[in-house]
């Protein structure tokens, strides 16, 4: 058998020697990268902002660990499959037959949580399209959030009747903007198992939300007038590394003509 060593300075050698054509590679490479930028279509993406917050009158201050699992709990209700599966049959029969399954619609959608509260992105070919997309994907995590809301301050009562006496906050008659504590017994006719079942069943659908946050749509999405520039960037810096990796591989592989 014969061992084939690998010389490194060798190696070396090649690649010092023959960087114009690694330059070349990596020019050509980005060029390529740049004109395939121009023949694919260019995507828009129209973003809607919807806003999350704990309401201090509801509440005590939470550490961060507590709000940022509370802020997972909305995540996963923007990103549900029944979430997305509402939006794209609400977008019409041409975009329910072009993304046929939430997953597809995912891919197209970007979550990004800001100071207010979240940013909505859609992508798509179409800007109308995009925005149509983002605003329906806005109302429905509202209305979904919102539902979980309500079920959170109902399970939350049910667990007060629990424990024979219980408080909510109702509005004030003479001041609408303000609230009252409202304590009560529980009824004579309570079942505890009754109510055990129904605590069950509300905690459930509240989807982990917590009664204290307040959920609303801040910014509608308008339709983008222009495509996003960083696609066209990094296919234009994908060809050049290419280009640059294929030079070089090219190069050190080629063997010198006097060795």
């Amino acid at each position: 058998m014969i061992e084939a060593t690998v010389d490194s300075r060798d190696l070396l050698i090649r690649l010092l020697r023959r960087w114009p054509w690694v330059f070349l590679a990596g020019v050509l490479g980005g060029l390529l990268g740049l004109g395939l930028s121009r023949i694919l279509p260019p995507v828009y993406e129209a973003v809607a902002v919807v806003g999350v917050g704990v309401d201090p009158g509801r509440s005590l201050p939470m550490d961060a660990e507590t709000l940022r699992l509370a802020l997972d709990r909305v995540r996963e209700v923007f990103l549900a499959d029944t979430t997305l599966e509402a939006v794209r049959l609400g977008a019409g029969e041409d975009v329910a037959a072009e993304l046929t399954t939430p997953n597809q619609l995912r891919e197209t959608l970007r979550l990004s949580e800001i100071d207010a509260g979240w940013e909505l992105g859609v992508r798509s070919p179409i800007p109308d399209r995009a925005a149509t997309l983002a605003n329906l994907w806005s109302e429905t995590s509202v209305q979904a959030l919102q539902e979980a809301e309500r079920h959170a301050w109902t399970a939350a009562d049910l667990q007060a009747k629990w424990y024979i006496v219980g408080c909510r906050l109702v509005p004030v008659p003479d001041q609408p903007a303000a609230a009252q504590w409202e304590c009560k017994e529980r009824p004579e006719d309570y079942d505890p198992e009754q109510a055990l079942s129904e605590i069950q069943s509300e905690a459930v659908l509240s989807r982990g939300v917590l009664p204290s946050m307040s959920f609303a749509s801040l910014q509608r999405a308008e339709p983008p007038a222009s495509p996003l520039t960083t696609s066209r960037a990094l296919l234009g810096m994908a060809g050049c590394v290419a280009g640059l990796l294929g030079g070089v591989v090219a190069a050190m592989s080629w063997p010198r003509k006097n060795p």
